[in-house]
């Protein structure tokens, strides 16, 4: 499968022209980051589902303690009526400084927002799809034992053997059926300034001091001073930038490690409705063709 994801810098035509060009065209769904202090995903993702026609959208991930979970419940089911389907993730929150959740936390708060969604007697009668964000072996563990997560969503997971050694992680539960969610920050073109711009900014706190960090082979402290040789590690190992044949042949790499659905990320491009038209017509489907 395939998605693509937008942040909320973006402007409402923006988002529309993104979720219109690759509505019904082998994508399965449109992600908004909930990233502050940008635009709300939730509002983004609601003004966008009216107009759609098979595409699902959704906020993902959301940080564990930034709404209360009947909110969240609400939300999502009123989403669930707009859009062909809705789509929630749910994660710690990069952004949420000493409010940020842990692993329990996001357990918990994942279990009472399913409950509390099951008690809207209004919602839609089709179900929407909830998932947990993380790069960390534990909270994917966790996450895999909740039979009601559909999908495990890895930010700037770009690096197979990382992959690999999540999908194993995964099937170690016994949950083959569960989704790994690559979702990879990507740029296409051969001007890489853009997306070495998104990944000086948004590392340090998105992938942080981690597991998939260390995989990588970038120390911590290197990446906060900017010391060379970094910028190399991130684009190998953390994003998708490229021409299309470069991006076609890392997005298969993933696919062949065990990644069940790749959501091409933030920044796209300089133009992301043209990027996303790329990706549309070079890029997806070669890799249809290859994986179905």
């Amino acid at each position: 499968m395939f998605s693509v994801a937008l942040e909320g810098d973006k402007d409402f035509e923006t988002c529309l022209a993104v979720a219109k060009t690759i509505d019904g065209n082998h994508f399965y769904s449109l992600h908004f980051y909930e990233h502050l202090p940008w635009r709300p995903a939730w509002s983004l993702s609601t003004a966008v589902a009216p107009y759609l026609k098979r595409l699902r959208v959704g906020p993902v991930t959301v940080p564990a303690n930034l709404y209360s979970p009947a909110v969240n419940a609400r939300f999502l089911a009123h989403l669930n009526t707009l859009a062909p389907g809705a789509v929630l993730g749910v994660s710690r929150g990069a952004y949420m400084g000493e409010k940020r959740a842990k692993i329990s936390e996001v357990v918990e708060k994942v279990k009472m927002i399913v409950d509390e969604y099951s008690r809207i007697s209004w919602r839609s009668s089709s179900e929407p799809e909830v998932y947990v964000g993380t790069s960390g072996p534990k909270l994917a563990r966790a996450a895999a034992s909740l039979d009601y997560v559909k999908g495990i969503v890895v930010d700037n997971l770009a690096n197979p053997r990382y992959a690999q050694y999540l999908r194993n992680i995964i099937d170690e539960t016994g949950r083959k059926d569960l989704q790994l969610i690559a979702r990879p920050f990507t740029s296409i073109g051969e001007d890489m300034d853009k997306l070495l711009e998104a990944l000086w900014s948004y590392v340090p706190e998105l992938v942080g001091d981690s597991p998939m960090l260390a995989a990588a082979g970038i120390n911590y402290r290197d990446l906060l001073a900017h010391e060379p040789g970094v910028e190399e590690k991130m684009i190998e190992n953390l994003a998708l930038g490229g021409d299309v044949d470069t991006i076609v042949e890392k997005a298969a790499q993933l696919i062949r490690a065990g990644v069940s659905h790749i959501c091409f990320g933030h920044p796209l491009g300089e133009n992301p409705v043209k990027a996303v038209k790329m990706l549309r017509e070079r890029v997806v489907p070669v890799l249809v063709e290859e994986f179905g």
